[in-house]
C-alpha cells in the first residue's frame, strides 16, 4: 500500500511536467473583487444501542446544532485571506454515562474553532500557494493546526495538481469512567496527526471529468478515547479502551462526473481506505443534480459503505483481560451502511435579493442550498440530518 501511494504521486507530478511544458503560454484567472461570504447551519439527530461509553452496549442517542461561517476576502487579483469559524452545540445521552449520572455536566457540550488562511497566485505560471493556521476547543479537548498547499494548473487549465500537508497538535482533559477513576492513568495526553494529500483532477471533455487522490495520515499519542469503557469474558471489572499508540490511515479516492444533458449530472466517487489496525473499507457515493428550470436543482444522491472490523474490536463482554488492545467502539466494527440524501439549490441569475451599502458597495444574496439525508447501518445506529447552506458576495 505504502508503494502504491508513492507511485501515485511520482507519476502524478511527473505527468504534470511533461504538460506543463507543452503549455507554458497559459495564464490562470486572478482573484475576482467580490468578497464571498458562506453561512452553514445543521442539524443532525442520531440514535443506536452500541454506546462505547458504556462498553458497546447502551444508548448512542445525540442531538448536534452546528454554525459555521466562511469569509474570503480577496486582496488583489492575486493574494486572498479566508476565515473560517464556527461552533457545535451538542447533547448526548451516551457521553452522559460517563458519570452514570442523569443530565450531569457531560451531557452537552460546545466546540468552537476557527481557521485563518492566506492564498498567493502566480498567474503566469499557473500555481497557487496556501498556508493556514487554526485551532479549537471543547470541554475535554484542545486542537491547533497548520497548514500548507500548493496546486498548478496546466493543460490550458484542463489539469491541475494539488499537495496538501497539514499537522494537527492535540490535548486531552483525563476523564475516565466514574468507578475507576484514581485506579487507572494513560501514558500521555498528547495526540499528533500528520496528514499529506495529493490530488489530481482533469477534464476530459466539455462532458467528462475525473479526479484521483491518495492521502497519508499518520497519528501518534493518545489514541483511544479515555471514558470508553471495555468489559471482559473472564472478569467482572472494566477497563477503558486501550489502542496502539500509532495509526498509519491510508485512503485513495477517484471521482468522476459525467454530463449527459445540460439539465443533469452524474457524480460519482469510489474511495478505498486501509490502515494499520486492520480496519479496510470501500465506499460508493452517486449524485445526480437535475436542473428543473434555470434557478432550482434538485439532488438526490446515496451512499453505500462496508468496512472488515478492526484488530482490536470485540462487543460487550467478548475481550479477555489478557489482551494488550481493545475497544467495545462500534465505529471500528465490521459493518455496512447506506445513506439517502435529497438536495434543492435555489440560485437564480441576478441572486434573491440585494441592498446598497454607503462607498458604492452592493450585498447580494446569490444562493440557498437545503440538504437532508438519513443514515443507517448494519449495527442499528440511525440518523438523520438537515442542513442549510446560504451565499453572499459584496461587490
Amino acid at each position: 500500500m505504502k508503494n502504491t501511494k508513492i507511485y501515485l504521486l511520482v507519476f502524478a507530478s511527473w505527468f504534470s511536467q511533461n504538460l506543463i511544458a507543452q503549455n507554458s503560454e497559459y495564464q490562470m484567472r486572478g482573484n475576482g473583487k467580490e468578497i464571498a461570504i458562506d453561512f452553514l447551519s445543521s442539524y443532525y439527530q442520531q440514535d443506536g444501542n452500541n454506546g462505547a461509553v458504556t462498553g458497546g452496549i447502551g444508548t448512542e442517542a445525540l442531538q448536534d446544532f452546528a454554525n459555521v461561517v466562511i469569509v474570503n476576502v480577496p486582496l488583489d487579483s492575486i493574494n486572498a485571506v479566508s476565515v473560517t469559524g464556527g461552533a457545535d452545540y451538542y447533547t448526548s445521552a451516551s457521553t452522559d454515562n460517563i458519570d452514570n449520572n442523569q443530565s450531569s455536566a457531560s451531557s452537552m457540550d460546545l466546540r468552537a474553532y476557527g481557521t485563518l488562511s492566506y492564498s498567493r497566485k502566480n498567474l503566469r505560471r499557473g500555481e497557487t500557494y496556501s498556508a493556514k493556521v487554526g485551532g479549537s476547543s471543547e470541554y475535554d479537548y484542545t486542537s491547533i493546526s497548520f497548514g500548507l498547499s500548493y496546486a498548478k494548473e496546466f493543460n490550458e487549465g484542463n489539469s491541475e495538481l494539488s499537495l496538501n500537508a497539514q499537522v494537527f497538535r492535540d490535548n486531552w482533559e483525563l476523564y475516565f469512567p466514574v468507578e475507576l477513576r484514581g485506579r487507572i492513568n494513560v501514558p500521555t495526553t498528547q495526540r499528533n496527526s500528520y496528514n499529506f494529500q495529493a490530488t489530481y483532477s482533469q477534464v476530459l471533455n466539455k462532458r467528462m471529468q475525473f479526479s484521483i487522490s491518495g492521502e497519508a495520515i499518520y497519528m501518534e499519542g493518545l489514541l483511544s478515547t479515555p471514558f470508553h469503557r471495555v468489559y471482559f469474558s473472564d472478569r467482572q471489572s472494566p477497563d477503558i479502551e486501550r489502542l496502539p499508540g500509532t495509526r498509519l490511515k491510508i485512503p485513495i479516492g477517484i471521482r468522476f462526473n459525467y454530463f449527459p444533458m445540460d439539465a443533469l449530472v452524474l457524480r460519482s466517487y469510489y474511495r478505498f481506505y486501509r490502515d494499520d489496525w486492520g480496519l479496510q473499507a470501500h465506499t460508493f457515493n452517486l449524485e445526480a443534480p437535475i436542473k428543473v428550470n434555470p434557478w432550482l436543482t434538485i439532488s438526490p444522491s446515496f451512499r453505500y459503505n462496508t468496512q472488515a472490523a478492526a484488530d482490536y474490536f470485540a462487543p460487550f463482554e467478548k475481550h479477555t483481560s489478557s489482551e494488550i488492545f481493545y475497544t467495545s467502539d462500534y465505529d471500528l466494527s465490521g459493518l455496512t451502511s447506506q445513506k439517502i440524501g435529497l438536495g434543492f439549490r435555489i440560485a437564480p441569475l441576478y441572486g434573491l435579493g440585494r441592498m446598497k451599502f454607503p462607498m458604492k458597495k452592493v450585498f447580494q444574496f446569490k444562493t440557498l442550498d437545503l440538504r437532508t439525508a438519513y443514515y443507517k447501518r448494519s449495527t442499528g445506529l440511525t440518523a438523520f440530518i438537515v442542513s442549510l447552506g446560504l451565499n453572499f458576495e459584496i461587490k
